[in-house]
């Protein structure tokens, strides 16, 4: 039996980790764990945790990612640096062996804090990253997921779902996080990806005011310099591409933390899809068979979304609007007005009556129309934003007010019930506004490039309007019906959304 160090703190908590009698490794063992402690804050030490075993589990990923920055900081090659990795290799398997025996890492820290979580995750995959990079002979390895051994077996269905826009003041919190919590499995992917193709294609297109703070993503992650305004990192031309790179990042981390490569996940599945942009990305991950080819198209696809992003905000440029109407919008609850409009609980009949009035007061070019069914009460009108206020102005007139009890009012009285949000979105994807845009984008940003073709598909991708298969349409300047109509919905139990 292997002889323990045991890690105390305040007396309060204690864990014990057998390490070999070797000379090396158990002096090497002490000093790490007396170096650890003396490293505990009593700040730290004093964090007040409800229940033991959480507290206990993030005592335990302290020292994990301890010893890792302890290994990384020793030069290698030299009896220091084997003696701190076989510590690490021991901290790593007691870890797995005492608290992951019948739980994944995911599901044990499910319902710790989100700080607490985070810690926890990243000691963890750090450790576990620095064993691999060594290829260190009886590394745990990662345990993948009952549904995606169930799914290659054939006795489950997993689909891939891939979103669109309309997170764009959010995603980059997303981004940030993925980094920070799962960073030795991202940051080789997001340096070649935002190094090889995002920061050049952003220099290059410095004749436009739209990347004013240019596309250093690794930097702003790293915090090597600030993180740009919200508003920026929200407009069209910087979140089309950014967007697209969070989900290849999701997607990625998805399939490292169950043990397998980007296409043994993608192999899991049984088809993938995606609204709006997000097929670009659907199409992607479909088309790779090994990392190599999953960087290149990774690769491919951001081209394509920045290409995407560019052309749609020149053809639709942003333009300031009264104050008055900003502030009336914002008031009445719609948010600032925008090309895009989200009306959620009118059925189409009752809708179109209304857009057709407004458009009667339109001039042709600023027309408006429901450009997606996202369900048969839930739809999106787009247009110029000024002319979705007056339409907007018009729908507070036969709205319920918010929190009235109309109970007590005969049915054929009462006034629908609805909601109506504009989206932080500044080009009307999916309309007739962008017409010419997709031309623009094949012909001269890609010189007719063909960057995939059907063949490369290794598992199918599903058009959002009616669940068939199909390869490719340039369906953001298309007007797209948002509905799982066809059989293959039914199929749709388990899902992967990105």
């Amino acid at each position: 039996m292997l002889p323990f160090i045991s890690l105390l703190m305040l007396l309060l908590l204690k864990v014990s980790i057998p390490v070999s009698t070797c000379s090396n490794e158990w002096i090497a063992g002490e000093v790490l764990r007396d170096e650890f402690i003396h490293a505990q804050s009593v700040d730290d030490a004093q964090t007040e945790i409800d229940e033991a075993g959480e507290a206990t589990t993030l005592f335990f990923a302290r020292f994990l990612g301890f010893v890792a920055d302890r290994v990384r900081a020793t030069p290698e090659d030299t009896p220091e640096h084997a003696a701190r990795l076989a510590v690490l290799l021991k901290a790593v398997s007691h870890f797995t062996t005492t608290l992951l025996s019948d739980i994944d890492i995911h599901s044990l820290v499910a319902s710790y804090e989100h700080e607490a979580r985070k810690k926890v995750l990243s000691a963890f995959y750090v450790a576990h990253a620095i064993l691999v990079k060594y290829n260190v002979e009886g590394t745990p390895k990662l345990a993948t997921p009952s549904l995606l051994a169930e799914a290659l077996s054939g006795r489950a269905s997993v689909f891939a779902l891939f979103g669109g826009q309309g997170i764009n003041e959010v995603y980059f919190d997303e981004l940030q996080t993925l980094f920070d919590t799962y960073r030795p499995f991202v940051e080789p992917f997001l340096r070649v990806t935002v190094d090889e193709v995002l920061q050049p294609l952003a220099s290059t297109s410095q004749d436009t005011t739209f990347y004013e703070h240019g596309m250093d993503v690794i930097s702003w992650l790293t915090g090597a310099i600030p993180r740009p305004p919200v508003a920026y990192l929200a407009s069209v031309p910087v979140s089309f591409p950014l967007i697209g790179l969070t989900q290849f990042t999701q997607y990625l981390i998805a399939a490292r933390v169950s043990g397998l490569s980007p296409a043994e996940l993608s192999a899991r599945f049984s088809g993938a899809s995606g609204h709006s942009q997000g097929l670009v990305t659907a199409i992607a991950i479909s088309s790779s068979k090994d990392d190599a080819s999953f960087i290149d198209n990774a690769r491919k696809a951001l081209k394509w979304l920045f290409f995407a992003g560019l052309r749609g905000q020149q053809l639709f440029p942003v333009l300031a609007l009264e104050p008055s109407v900003v502030q009336d919008s914002t008031e009445g609850g719609e948010g600032q007005p925008t090309p895009m409009l989200s009306i959620n609980g009118l059925l189409l009949k009752d809708l179109q009556p209304h857009i057709s009035k407004t458009n009667k007061h339109l001039p042709e070019n600023s027309q408006l129309g429901v450009s997606l069914h996202n369900g048969p009460r839930t739809f999106i009108v787009t247009g110029p934003p000024r002319a979705l206020y007056g339409l907007v102005t018009n729908l507070r007139k036969i709205r319920a007010p918010n929190g009235v009890d109309q109970s007590k009012v005969e049915f054929s009285k009462r006034k629908p019930v609805f909601s109506a949000r504009f989206l932080v979105v500044g080009v009307p994807f999916h309309s007739q506004y962008l017409q010419g845009a997709a031309d623009k984008v094949i012909d001269e940003d890609l010189h007719g490039e063909e960057l995939w073709t059907p063949e490369e598909l290794q598992i199918p991708v599903y058009n959002t309007e009616d669940g068939e298969f199909h390869f490719w349409l340039p369906i953001c300047w298309l007007i797209v019906f948002f509905r799982f109509r066809s059989p293959h919905a039914r199929r749709l139990s388990d899902t992967l959304s990105l």
